[in-house]
């Protein structure tokens, strides 16, 4: 392979030949790992939303394939400003917003992956009222609530000068005794204490069936006039991932479509 010569060992034209054919395998083994890596980079999504897009949504996936096929990236959107959040879907920093409001900006499509039109009251299966069919007023202004808030700057699905028919009902205030931004934390809350909360049905019944969480419903009071809370998916119109969003965002619907 070698030969002797004045400066030392000198390759003979076989080693070259060896060395160049090595050389090119090396490249197309390089090449297909580049390939790959591509690939993988290519197939993946960044959503941005609350605890509840994780807790709720994507824990529901699993019967899907998605994951074998897609690398799904989660981060919380967690008090920060609406400005902020265009500017990542803009930037692709982020690929799929889930909020409870639309993002009206230019340049962003919104559609509709959920509505929540059936609400209830939720407590401990201890708690003194969970033999009751029907809280009256007294009971939900005289019991201390637990609040869903997904961020410090936002909204809870409900004001309290949102929940009547008529104002003169009742113009108070319900008593707050635990607010958090994790639903997790906020069901574990409710199951161990005195606390009750106005959920959606639909979230209610999936921690109950499918968490196992110890706890019992409850219809809120008649007085309550409680409107529909739509759940809606943002992204930037132009986005380069557009088939793997418009592949979630429908996955997101059906989802949905399941659990009236």
């Amino acid at each position: 392979m070698f030969s002797r010569g004045k400066g030392g060992l000198i390759p003979t034209a076989k080693a070259v030949d060896i060395h160049q054919n090595f050389s090119q395998v090396m490249k197309l083994v390089d090449d297909t790992f580049l390939c790959n890596s591509k690939k993988d980079e290519a197939f993946q999504i960044t959503l941005l939303g609350s605890d509840i897009v994780e807790s709720y949504y994507l824990s529901q996936l699993y019967n899907s394939d998605i994951f074998d096929r897609i690398l799904i990236n989660h981060f919380t959107v967690r008090n920060m400003s609406r400005e902020h959040i265009s500017e990542l879907l803009f930037t692709a920093q982020g690929d799929l917003l889930i909020s409870a409001e639309p993002l009206l900006e230019s340049g962003i499509e919104n559609q509709i992956i959920d509505s929540f039109k059936s609400f209830v009251c939720i407590c401990s299966s201890k708690h003194m009222l969970s033999t009751l069919s029907q809280l009256s007023l007294h009971h939900f202004y005289s019991s201390r609530h637990a609040l869903y808030q997904p961020g410090m700057g936002a909204s809870v699905i409900y004001h309290d000068s949102e929940l009547f028919k008529d104002d003169l009902y009742y113009t108070g205030r319900r008593i707050v005794g635990y607010r958090s931004d994790s639903l997790n934390g906020l069901m574990s809350m409710i199951e161990r204490t005195s606390l009750i909360a106005l959920m959606p049905l639909k979230l209610a019944l999936f921690y109950k069936n499918h968490r196992k969480y110890d706890i019992k419903f409850i219809q809120p009071p008649p007085e309550l006039a409680l409107k529909s809370v739509q759940v809606y998916a943002s992204w930037n119109k132009n986005s380069r991932n557009i088939s793997t969003i418009n592949e979630m965002v429908s996955m997101l619907q059906t989802l949905s479509s399941f659990r009236r």
